[in-house]
């Protein structure tokens, strides 16, 4: 709590990138962290308002239509300031690159407020086959952020907690007793097919966060198991 005061006095407000491919979960967290129901507002890179004809963060296969370094804001928490990475998933070069210009640009900024203080790298956990793509993690093994942490945010947990609650009672496991186990059971599973893929890259996140359903909390599990908030 001390260090978040902290931080807080120090700068106006923290400045996001947010990645992932569409329906990552990307809209769910970035309002469930403003307190939200509402799209944000979206402003140019010169400060100026832009109307929206649909949420910035629908997911599109018009690629340009994004534009990275427009800003997303909530008027219900004015301290942060969102970017939008779309079409990541794509696994483009071209995408890759005006990402990597992007960071690259905003970790070097002199002025604090213009910096880029973090990335949240949103990955659904809800389709086992294509939980890491090979574009999500090329891009763990090109993309240096340097003094920009990676957060690897795990979306949609409850879904491999269900399927951990089936196997169990597949098992014989009685049901209530099945339902207690499910979260331990699916972050074990999780930890040993899935998030070494992830650490062991060239440049790994600086750590991860899984995200269940209790979004209004944004209360997530660290693989220290303790509980940590996106704030």
């Amino acid at each position: 709590m001390e260090e978040t005061i902290e931080l807080r006095s120090k700068y106006q407000y923290f400045r996001v990138l947010v990645m992932g491919r569409a329906n990552a979960g990307k809209t769910t967290i970035l309002k469930a962290v403003c307190g939200t129901t509402e799209a944000p507002q979206v402003y140019n890179k010169r400060g100026r308002r832009i109307q929206a004809k649909k949420s910035i963060l629908l997911p599109t296969s018009r690629r340009g239509v994004h534009n990275i370094e427009n800003e997303l804001r909530f008027r219900s928490n004015p301290g942060f300031v969102f970017h939008d990475s779309c079409g990541f998933e794509a696994g483009a070069t071209e995408e890759l690159e005006m990402v990597r210009a992007f960071i690259n640009s905003r970790a070097t900024e002199r002025s604090v407020h213009k910096q880029l203080h973090a990335i949240w790298f949103c990955l659904p956990t809800d389709h086992d086959a294509r939980m890491l793509t090979a574009a999500e993690l090329d891009f763990f093994d090109r993309c240096n952020t340097g003094k920009v942490p990676v957060i690897a945010v795990f979306t949609k947990f409850d879904s491999l907690d269900s399927k951990a609650f089936q196997e169990l009672r597949d098992r014989g496991i009685d049901f209530f007793e099945a339902r207690e186990r499910a979260p331990h059971y699916a972050d074990e599973h999780f930890e040993r097919i899935h998030l070494n893929r992830v650490f062991q890259r060239q440049y790994p996140p600086a750590n991860e966060l899984r995200i269940r359903s209790k979004l209004s909390e944004i209360q997530v599990t660290l693989t220290s198991n303790k509980s940590y908030s996106l704030l």
